[in-house]
Order: structure tokens, then sequence, then C-alpha cells
């Protein structure tokens, strides 16, 4: 069995033996993954979302600074961090690549064991500043996401599917009669109650790139990137019978003895003018609406 890389870094530059040496140096421990050119690695920071970035300064067609002042204004690389890696060794070169957002500025010829160690580094700071930002991304009480992280994400997919031209769909899912059940058990009984719901759906969707999350109170959030309309139908009619099979008793409603949910779906694409991500959120509420309307315990489709 293959070891478990530990990180993935992308090196930009059009030199083929600087980017060679790095894939070689890090080949054990690092998915190393590389670009000839500004745009290239532009677009291999989008699909990729590597740890890190080696960036050259000096390339064709696009210099590494304009790169990275590209990488820094996308709102979904931003945060990657980057290591200008070049052979301008004056310190205005450097002053400029560091006030750009450059983490790191590191002079050719490039000395393996410097590198590395600069890169660990960096590595690993990233990786604790992930672990803070994780934390508070995530709702105390049920721990899935929370609304700031849902914002955040469906933002970002939402600008993914504009560049590479795919639908989204998004889930509202509502507790039936939750105010009923809070009321007859206890507000204990509830939160035990959100958080069983809550695995229950967190559980159903199967890919990494689905995002499930708290939206608010009783209510919750399911966003599907690059799904189509029936299969976000099917997976939230799994939701619906996953929650009403978990057999939780519900004294308090008066439409059904356990405990069962409202499912709204919406699907829709960056390229329809009328939808927006936030038109998707409104239009899966309403349908949302409409499933209490009808009877609960059921899901509608946009």
């Amino acid at each position: 069995m293959a070891e478990q890389k530990l990180g993935k870094i992308l090196v930009i530059d059009d030199d083929a033996i600087v980017t060679e040496t790095i894939g070689i140096l890090f080949d054990q421990e690092l998915t190393v993954l590389s670009a000839a050119s500004g745009k290239e690695g532009i677009e291999a920071a989008q699909s990729e979302l590597p740890d890190l970035i080696l960036l050259d300064v000096k390339m064709p067609d696009m210099d590494g600074y304009e790169t990275c002042r590209q990488l820094q204004g996308d709102t979904e690389t931003a945060a990657i961090p980057i290591i200008f890696l070049t052979a301008k060794n004056e310190s205005t070169d450097e002053a400029m690549g560091l006030e750009l957002g450059a983490i790191d500025y590191i002079t050719k010829p490039i000395v393996p064991q410097i590198i590395k160690a600069r890169v660990k580094n960096h590595l690993t700071q990233k990786r604790q500043r992930d672990e803070l930002e994780n934390l508070s991304a995530i709702d105390a009480l049920t721990g899935i996401a929370n609304r700031r992280r849902l914002d955040e994400y469906l933002e970002n997919e939402w600008r993914r599917a504009a560049r590479n031209k795919y639908s989204v769909s998004l889930m509202m899912i509502d507790i039936d009669h939750f105010k009923n059940f809070n009321d007859t058990y206890g507000h204990q009984a509830g939160d035990d109650c959100l958080r069983d719901v809550a695995k229950t759906i967190a559980n159903c969707p199967q890919r990494p790139s689905d995002l499930v999350a708290r939206y608010g109170g009783e209510e919750f959030c399911v966003v599907l990137p690059d799904t189509p309309e029936d299969s976000a139908r099917d997976l939230a009619e799994r939701v619906r019978a996953n929650v009403e099979n978990l057999a939780i008793k519900h004294s308090g409603s008066p439409d059904f003895s356990v405990v069962t949910v409202s499912v709204g779906v919406a699907t829709a694409a960056p390229s329809d003018k009328e939808t927006n991500f936030d038109g998707l959120i409104k239009i899966a509420d309403e349908q949302l609406y409409h499933a209490k309307e009808s009877g609960r315990n059921q899901v509608s489709v946009s």
C-alpha cells in the first residue's frame, strides 16, 4: 500500500529542471504538481487547491508578481501560502513579493536542505491555521458546519460552477414541529434530537465536495455541487426517510408519532440570469415552505 502524502504543493516555474528537482526532493512526503506559466498555475491552483505554492517571478506572458496578484484576488485561492522562488535577489524584489502577500522569498540556485526545511515549516504553520479555522467553522452543538462556513462555501462553489459550467443543487431541511418537541420533552432532549438528525443528514451525502451545515435553529442545509435535480431529489428523499427511520418518539406532533423532516430542493447554474447563490437559497426555502404546507415529512423540488 502506498504511503499517504502529507500535503500537496504546486510549483509554478517555466524551468523544467527546477520543477523536476523539487518533485524528486518531496517525492516521498508530498504530492507535487507543476505548471509552466502563470496562467496554467492559476488554473491548477483553482482546480487542485494546493496547500502551498512555489512561484517563480520571471516567466513568459505573465510574471510571478501578476500571478500572485490574481491568486490573492480570488477568494478560492487567496488563503494558499505563496513562496517566491527566483533568481532575482535584489532587496527591492523581495520586498515587492512580500508586499503582494507572499510568505517567503527563496533565491535560486535552490539549496535542497533549505527549501525542504522552509516548505515543511510553512506547511506545519498552515495546518495549524487550518485546524483553528476548522474549529471556528463548526457548529458547537451538532458538530457539522455552521452558518458562516456555509455562506463561504456556497459562494466559492458558485464561482467554481460558473467557471466550470455546471449546476449546483441545494437542500433546505427543517425538523417538523420542533418547538412542540422541545415543549414536550425539554431542551436537553431537543439538543439530543438535533445532534441525531444532523448526524443522519451528514451520513447521506457521499462526496467530499458535498457540505452539510446547520442553517439555524432546527434548520439544516446541504450544498451539492455539480449535481442534477433528479440526483438531488433522490438524496433528499433518502434524508427524509433516514430521519423518519430513527424513530425518535414525538408525541407532541399533530401529524406523526416520530420526528420527521420536510425538505426543499433547488437546482440552478450560474448561467441562469435570474439566479445567484442567494437566489438558490430563496428557491430552496420556498420549496421547503411548500413541503410543509403540503403536509410535512416530504420533499418538494423546484
